[in-house]
């Protein structure tokens, strides 16, 4: 995705960063049906031998056949085979990974796997699995792949940390000319991502979490989190009032992401010795269209639905 300042010509999706923990991806809005996709994505776990990498297949190919963008937020790895690892466990790697240059290894399988939709990948961040191994040996999984898509496509993928702020702008132009002509949104859609914590909220699944971070981050349209590997979306409908004194009403999306690792398949090891039931596959796709009000004003729909 080119580089490019709101304000400046635009020939298509761009991505930069507005601070260390915001993201702007600024889209051009053209046409009464203009519509954008984007597929939120965690957890996907792509160098374990039980990665649906098929599944995660079909879901890029599909963002790439409608010109949409993919967020990944966070455990890209699997990661738990190193040496100095106490999780690992050999038998739960892709034979292309037994090597001796383990996390090199890692590098090179995932950016095989992902340059074919290197230009419509805008972040990647940190979830808890390359943070470990960042510490362990002060080596960022996360910033190695981006710089290597980067390098090899021309890409622009953004290293995220493990939450922070996207702002999806779906951007309009004035009627001057081409060399001094500006863009503007028409609605900033402001997205927060964790990767997430804590082990799946048992009977709750986590859904908890939706009512403690609808009061910490009231000003996203759209908070989302992966990591405890369940899936769901709640709405929390809020009141809110203009600075002229105006009362209304809006929606908060909360939207947990599930996974493409499935541990369950196996009959034997870990997950079954901890009694943890299946879990499901998959993502979250974010459909974003143009709504017109009565008096013609322009503004952003929403409309989350799973990637299965």
């Amino acid at each position: 995705m080119a580089k490019s300042k709101m304000g400046k010509d635009l020939k298509g999706p761009s991505t930069y960063k507005m601070s260390s923990k915001c993201l702007a991806h600024d889209v051009i809005a053209n046409g009464e049906n203009w519509n954008y996709r984007v597929l939120l994505s965690s957890d996907q776990h792509i160098d374990s031998e039980y990665c649906q990498r098929d599944l995660l297949k079909k879901h890029l190919d599909e963002i790439v056949d409608c010109n949409g963008a993919v967020f990944f937020f966070g455990d890209l790895f699997d990661a738990m085979q190193g040496r100095n690892d106490k999780r690992g466990s050999k038998g739960s790697l892709r034979p292309e990974l037994k090597t001796s240059n383990y996390l090199n290894a890692l590098v090179d399988e995932a950016v095989s796997f992902l340059e074919p939709y290197a230009h419509h990948i805008a972040m990647i961040s940190e979830g808890n699995h390359e943070s470990s191994v960042r510490r362990i040996t002060e080596f960022s999984l996360i910033s190695a792949v981006c710089q290597q898509l980067n390098l090899r496509t021309g890409a622009n993928i953004m290293p995220m940390g493990y939450s922070g702020w996207i702002f999806i702008r779906a951007m309009k132009k004035d009627n001057r000319p081409t060399s001094v002509r500006k863009y503007s949104p028409y609605q900033t859609v402001k997205l927060w991502y964790t990767h997430g914590s804590g082990g799946g909220g048992g009977s709750s699944k986590g859904t908890l979490n939706a009512v403690k971070r609808a009061v910490y981050v009231p000003d996203a349209d759209i908070v989302c989190s992966g990591h405890i590997h369940q899936s769901w979306q709640m709405e929390i409908c809020r009141e809110r009032i203009t600075n002229k004194g105006i009362p209304y009403q809006d929606m908060q999306w909360h939207l947990q992401l599930a996974t493409y690792k499935n541990e369950f398949e196996e009959s034997s090891g870990w997950w079954h010795e901890k009694g943890l039931e299946p879990r499901p596959m998959g993502g979250y796709y974010l459909d974003l269209s143009k709504e017109y009000t009565e008096d013609r004003n322009t503004k952003i729909s929403i409309t989350p639905s799973r990637a299965m």
